[in-house]
């Protein structure tokens, strides 16, 4: 029978938790009162809760704090290491022995402490799990264990407790199951916790906030049965569809802030948020932490691979909003500040069939190259002289580094990314930005990059003068989009030495594409663009790359002939790359727009 672990809550350091399933300890008799007692069991889309009354729970207290809870959960380790296991049978149970748990727990699982974000808010009021809608949290002293089934039918549980490796194996009427429980396989569903209508959330006024949790199991976390918080945020004025923002916390955030701004809330978009634990930088993390697998030397890295567990729950969780609210998958995006932005540019290029584009503040873009945060990494991947792969069999430290992912895949589609760095941030680390900007230039990838001496408070601007927090261009998983590169008003970044090149400064910010009329056919490709008004000169030069093609498709080598339509007249050849790009360089961009057309001769 497969062995289940259902992840306990963790304290308030991020990626800590009490392993819930390795040796067990020899079994004893305890005294029959100290067994758990009403257990009730419900299922839902592959998923069966349990919850049952904890055997003399060590809080009751309903304004508990979580850090009183924390230090009650260290000092019951301490001193009594109770746990609750989970037993599953295809037949009645009428007794224990002789049987493996498929979950074994600690007490005050029915307490959310991870709410709070993963350094937590140690004087906050401790909130407790609701696990069926409409009924309200559930009371102190319940049990919480979520299994998903490896197969179909219909299964028994139960549920007894065991005290410094003694186990009272009693089955009664109290602590098992009289009728079966009908399941089916699948990842379950996020169970509404509250919701909740402030005046204001992140600057928009009159939002509704859904507060969510489900008890994630692979391939969303590496263990069954953990549990993690989200929100839906709805703006007073949806759109239909509704694009929908994915809105990553930096280090020290929460699903309610710290990712910069509820971006395009003005234009109808949806946020969703979640709290990242651990804190891998909204990438993934070794498929052995929680299991009880041990995860320090360099031969137990290597015994397993990294998996994307962060990015697989987020798009797990939109693939189910998307069944909740009317969205626009295609108009995805992604967003996010420090280690949020970080992870928003990781996702967009990785993900670049479901994220139209990305906007990251102050973001790590090679993690070998961090000064301050490359350790945070090791954490979670192993260190690089480790050689841990990642699940798809490269190195994991070459897969999460940005520039080498693009120059790998130069043919692979992403779309917008609009990121910031700060020439004197000296944490996140300035040279890697600029081998960033480098990558994307080189690779003729859609980018607008600004920089400045604003250190870890550098901001990123959109496209078109649309700010700091509305993205005015409609950027879409399926529409072309061009690529700008060598722009005549761009100012140079130097070399990657603090010293070198401008102090402050921009890359494509004065740029921007028209949608409305575009050009997307076998054989031909056009695009209107101009410069905004905010240009610091009426005209510039710069090279052009059609991206994101949907059905101008062009073959290595090919010829074609371009011209461009605006002040002046311009027109020429080009001669596709070897991944199928082509590249009309120097065309002329005026305030006064012109219009560049690709077409086969």
């Amino acid at each position: 029978m497969e062995r289940n672990v259902c992840a306990p809550r963790v304290g308030a350091l991020p990626g800590l938790a009490i392993l819930c399933l390795g040796l067990l300890a020899a079994r004893g008799a305890l005294a029959e009162d100290q067994q758990p007692t009403g257990l009730q069991a419900r299922h839902a889309a592959g998923q069966t809760i349990l919850t049952w009354k904890e055997a003399a729970p060590p809080v009751t207290d309903d304004a508990v704090t979580v850090d009183q809870l924390n230090k009650a959960r260290a000092d019951g380790d301490k001193q009594k290491k109770t746990r609750y296991r989970i037993y599953r049978s295809l037949q009645p149970l009428a007794s224990v022995k002789g049987l493996q748990p498929v979950a074994e727990v600690p007490p005050l699982t029915c307490w959310n402490t991870d709410f709070y974000g993963g350094t937590g808010k140690p004087d906050s009021k401790a909130l407790r799990y609701v696990v069926e809608e409409g009924k309200g949290p559930v009371p102190p002293g319940t049990g919480i264990c979520a299994y998903n089934p490896p197969e179909p039918g219909e299964a028994y549980y139960a549920v007894t407790v065991s005290v410094g490796g003694q186990e009272n194996e009693a089955v009664t009427e109290a602590n098992s199951l009289k009728a079966p429980v009908k399941e089916t396989v699948g990842q379950g569903v996020p169970v509404l916790q509250r919701i909740e209508k402030p005046k204001s959330f992140n600057y928009v006024d009159g939002p509704t906030l859904h507060y969510y949790v489900r008890w994630e199991a692979p391939p969303n976390c590496s263990v069954i049965g953990k549990p993690f918080d989200y929100l839906v945020a709805v703006p007073p004025a949806p759109a239909k569809p509704a694009p929908v923002g994915i809105h990553l916390h930096c280090w020290g955030g929460s699903l309610e802030s710290g990712y910069g701004w509820w971006y395009n809330a003005e234009k109808g978009a949806l946020l969703i948020a979640s709290n990242q634990i651990p804190y891998d930088w909204w990438t993934g993390y070794h498929e052995f932490l929680w299991t009880g697998k041990p995860l320090q030397t360099k031969e137990d890295f290597r015994k397993g691979v990294v998996r994307a567990f962060s990015q697989t729950r987020l798009l797990s969780f939109l693939d189910w909003v998307a069944t909740k609210w009317d969205v626009d998958p295609a108009r995805t995006f992604v967003a996010g500040s420090s280690m949020g932005g970080a992870g928003a540019p990781m996702f967009a290029i990785r993900y670049s069939d479901r994220i139209a584009w990305a906007v990251g503040w102050v973001g790590v873009h090679i993690p070998a190259k961090s000064p301050t945060f490359k350790g945070s990494y090791e954490q979670v991947f192993g260190k690089p002289e480790y050689g841990v792969e990642f699940e798809d069999g490269s190195a994991v430290w070459d897969y999460f580094n940005d520039v080498w992912y693009l120059r790998k895949y130069p043919q692979k589609e992403i779309g917008f990314i609009t990121f910031s760095n700060g020439k004197n941030d000296g944490a996140i680390g300035w040279p890697q930005a600029v081998e960033f900007l480098k990558a994307l230039q080189e690779t003729k990838r859609p980018h607008l990059f600004v920089w400045g001496m604003s250190g870890h408070g550098q901001r990123a601007t959109m496209p078109a003068d649309g700010g700091e927090r509305i993205n005015p261009m409609d950027i879409r998983t399926d529409r072309s989009l061009p690529a700008f590169t060598k722009c005549s008003l761009d100012n140079n970044p130097g070399n990657g030495d603090a010293a070198d090149g401008e102090k402050e400064g921009q890359v494509n910010r004065f740029l921007y594409w028209e949608s409305a009329d575009a050009v997307d056919k076998d054989t031909e490709w056009a695009m209107t663009m101009g410069l905004v008004k905010q240009a610091p000169k009426g005209e510039c030069t710069v090279d052009v790359t059609p991206r994101r093609c949907q059905k101008f498709k062009v073959k290595p080598g090919e010829k074609l002939k371009w011209t461009c339509a605006g002040k002046e007249a311009q027109s020429g050849e080009a001669t596709a790359d070897q991944w199928g790009l082509v590249t009309v360089p120097s065309v002329r961009v005026t305030k006064e727009k012109c219009r560049l057309t690709i077409s086969r001769p």
